[in-house]
């Protein structure tokens, strides 16, 4: 075997064993409850949690000699657990583009206005979570999905913002409280916690409707 040869050869095996390697590290992770065997035979919520309206959290418990009502708890915590860090998320970028907007630089005033309105969404959203679906895998591991819909964030995070007791800075609040800043203020709610488009549609095909019904009862009274 010439030099050339061995050479070849060598990078083939180098290539197929770095692409094994690559393959395990970059297989998705879909958490510690799922059974990638199985994987197949989960619904689709549970590997891409969606919901149209506003947020969708998972959690799961396995269900033990403890019942089904102490697995169905477990599992609606955890789920509120996965939602409280994406309201947490939204909010937290929520601010950072809202005050660079307005022109507020970064402050202890604002991190402590975004961590109260962090707080006050995640105690009041969490209790009114809505349970859409649930789910026992083979191995009687209970799944569920929660959601808090978008316009229940966009009410709740105005109401905090609006919080006089949220602040520590009564200057910051008369800068976010300007009419400027209140328009710029609706644009990043509805960027972080759903737009306010999809409602002006609904509003644009209910009209259609009610147009075309009027006009069906218009030909129906000429004849």
């Amino acid at each position: 075997m010439n030099i050339k040869k061995s050479i070849l050869i060598l990078t083939i095996l180098t290539a197929t064993a770095f692409g094994g390697c690559t393959a395990k590290e970059t297989k998705p992770e879909l958490g510690s409850n799922v059974n990638y065997e199985k994987v197949e035979e989960y619904p689709k919520w549970i590997i891409q949690p969606t919901y149209d309206n506003g947020i969708a959290g998972i959690g799961s418990a396995q269900i033990t000699d403890l019942g089904f009502d102490f697995a169905r708890k477990e599992a609606m915590a955890s789920a509120r657990i996965d939602l409280g860090g994406q309201i947490k998320a939204k909010v937290d970028g929520l601010f950072k583009s809202y005050t660079s907007k307005i022109g507020i630089g970064e402050s202890t005033s604002i991190d402590i206005l975004s961590e109260n309105v962090i707080k006050e969404l995640i105690s009041v959203d969490l209790k009114g979570a809505s349970l859409k679906e649930t789910w026992i895998s083979p191995e009687n591991e209970l799944f569920i999905l929660m959601t808090v819909d978008n316009e229940r964030l966009i009410e709740s995070t105005t109401k905090a913002i609006d919080d006089s007791n949220n602040y520590t800075d009564k200057n910051l609040k008369l800068k976010i409280k300007a009419e400027s800043s209140q328009a710029e203020l609706e644009k990043e709610l509805n960027t972080y916690f759903g737009s306010s488009i999809n409602k002006e549609i609904s509003d644009i095909e209910r009209d259609i409707k009610d147009l075309e019904e009027n006009k069906d009862n218009e030909i129906i009274e000429i004849n």
